[in-house]
């Protein structure tokens, strides 16, 4: 038989004409020749190359089809298999002028529930109910809930969370969660710090002021999920998109942590045992004028006792200062040449301005004295003269200069903290019958504790007024503080009235009403006031007062000024309640800064 058509066997003679084959040699196979098995592969080759031809332009339709003409619907398929959840920064601490900490973030533990998993929720109520407090029903009524999960007790001691882990009860389960923490105490410093909810919402103090400082911000991470809604469940494997949260900045306050703790328990202790509806202290650095601390306590309510407050009254509560004017009163004449610091004025008995005869309590006799008399002895009559030398609009120019009427940053429109009041004081414009004698020795003008502590301090700092600050920096994450500017500073008086100023303060506390502020070891400077408090929505005063005693130490070259406001106290000379507090606060500063003795 011979090869099929087509086939050759293959033969390395070259001879033209191929040989017989034997029959027996072919056994059936089929042989190709080396063109015919050319021909064969480049089949396979044209198939291979239309077959992904065909497979591309198909891939090539679905891009088109997925990324412009059904490009939402398919981001839509997509968004409902994916979840994307917010990721908070770190929050910023909040430091003292030292850069100890007084505000941070940690982890606490919380502790929750799967209801679905509480095998006796009775028994576990009864359990765990003694170490998260609470009510027992109300355990047993989240424990029997049809939510998923439930929470129980909010970021626990770490003690308890471990009590609570060993008893190994079925269904609770106990998650770290982001904390805000004091050092110091809860109650250290909250009407300057302020706090935060549980879940660590800004709710006042400079944690709300600096909120997005402190907050830095959020990023968020994508991820694929099984299910919908609260069933959803997240898919093993890498984020989808990732995008990383910055953290907060950490913000360096003036504070003295030492001299804050100092104040807050000694004026805590003065308002509950004067009797007084509340209180406040300041301390400012005179150089500087940063505060170094600033403390508010409010009665509890209960006779001897006080709380710390979280309500800024040094710049919210305003009251009338009373005597506690009347050295501006004074430095103004003097800074104009109205008076001379020598000069002796007589002062009567009784005294008719307008229509109205002002009479100096238990005196009964016209007398001769000194401006540093008046100040001394806190001669009402004696003062409303020197304003009449003054004139109600120099009068008004220099109560505004010290900064009474306008916030204590110097600002007409900005505020130095949220909430805080300019106070009261008209435009002369309106000074009307016995205002300008009113004025002068401090009533029908309001003040706030700061307004009055940064007058004190242009003072004791040789005329020139700064803002208060209660700021000095941010930090970021490479550890630097950035210093905050100054505020507002304008010179108010020259050095030369103001250390005039100073020498007749300090008389107040040798020989006048102040004696009771005085410090052992150093020269002491101030004012009392005590403030008859008006009525509310009329005219007139009640029998309520204002005590108050403002000054500054040492004396002749000032380290701090200080300030302390009692509100109606038992026993309302400011001389008996106020400054008693003022020299125990004076005490403590001059010691933890290290000043030395005057004398």
């Amino acid at each position: 038989m011979a090869p099929s058509v087509g086939t050759q066997e293959r033969s390395h003679s070259k001879s033209a004409t191929p040989p017989e084959v034997p029959h027996s040699s072919i056994s059936g196979t089929r042989i190709s020749s080396p063109q015919g098995q050319l021909g064969y592969r480049g089949r396979r080759i044209g198939l291979l190359i239309l077959s992904t031809s065909l497979i591309f332009t198909l891939l090539t339709a679905r891009l088109v089809d997925i990324q412009i003409l059904n490009r939402n619907q398919y981001i839509d398929g997509i968004n409902g298999h994916s979840v994307r959840s917010s990721i908070s920064g770190s929050r910023g601490a909040i430091l003292d002028r030292n850069l100890s900490v007084l505000a941070f973030s940690d982890t606490l533990p919380t502790i929750g529930a799967k209801p679905g998993f509480v095998i006796h929720p009775y028994a576990t109520a009864s359990q765990i109910a003694s170490l998260i407090g609470g009510s027992q029903n109300t355990l047993i009524d989240r424990l029997t809930s049809d939510k998923a999960y439930v929470h129980l007790k909010r970021q626990v001691s770490p003690n308890i969370a471990d009590q609570i882990r060993k008893l190994g009860l079925p269904g609770i389960e106990i998650r770290d969660e982001k904390a805000r923490l004091y050092p110091n105490g809860d109650d250290f410093a909250r009407n300057i710090l302020g706090n935060v909810d549980v879940d660590q919402k800004p709710l006042n103090g400079l944690e709300l002021q600096f909120a997005s400082l402190l907050s830095g911000q959020a990023g968020s991470r994508t991820n694929f999920v099984s299910g919908t809604g609260s069933g959803s469940v997240r898919l093993p494997g890498d984020d989808i998109a990732f995008e990383p949260a910055q953290p907060g900045q950490s913000l360096v306050t003036t504070i003295h942590a030492p001299t804050q703790l100092l104040v807050e328990s000694v004026l805590q202790e003065a308002v509950a045992t004067s009797g007084a509806n509340w209180g406040t202290a300041i301390v400012l650095d005179v150089a500087t004028v940063e505060v170094l601390a600033l403390v508010d306590i409010a009665s509890s309510g209960t006779p001897g006792q006080a709380r710390v407050t979280g309500s800024s009254g040094a710049y919210i509560n305003s009251f009338e200062p009373g005597s506690a004017t009347k050295p501006f009163t004074i430095a103004a004449a003097l800074e104009q040449g109205r008076i001379a610091p020598d000069q002796i004025i007589n002062v009567p008995a009784s005294y008719k301005y307008s229509d109205k005869v002002y009479k100096q309590q238990g005196v009964n006799e016209d007398r001769q004295l000194s401006i540093s008399q008046i100040l001394a002895k806190s001669s009402n009559i004696g003062t409303i003269r020197i304003a009449e030398e003054l004139g109600k609009d120099q009068l008004y120019s220099y109560l505004r200069k010290f900064g009474f009427g306008e916030f204590t940053s110097g600002q007409a429109n900005t505020p130095a903290w949220p909430n805080e009041t300019r106070g009261k004081l008209h435009h002369p414009a309106q000074w009307e019958g016995t205002r300008l004698a009113n004025i002068a020795f401090g009533q029908g003008i309001s003040v706030t504790g700061m307004q009055l502590a940064a007058a004190f301090n242009t003072i004791a700092n040789d005329g020139e007024y700064i803002a208060p600050s209660l700021i000095r920096g941010i930090a970021g994450s490479d550890g630097v503080m950035r210093p905050i500017s100054s505020g507002v500073q304008r010179q108010v008086v020259s050095a030369t009235t103001a250390k005039t100023m100073r020498g007749m303060l300090a008389g107040v506390v040798t020989q006048g009403t102040g004696t009771r502020a005085q410090v052992g070891g150093y020269s002491v400077a101030g004012k009392t006031g005590t403030a008859q408090k008006p009525l509310t929505g009329r005219a007139g005063y009640s029998d309520a007062y204002t005590a108050t005693f403002a000054g500054f130490v040492p004396a002749e070259n000032p380290r701090f000024t200080i300030v302390v406001v009692l509100d109606e106290p038992d026993e309302y000379y400011a001389g008996r309640t106020a400054a008693p507090v003022f020299s125990k606060i004076a005490t403590g500063a001059l010691r933890a800064f290290g000043v030395p003795q005057t004398k």
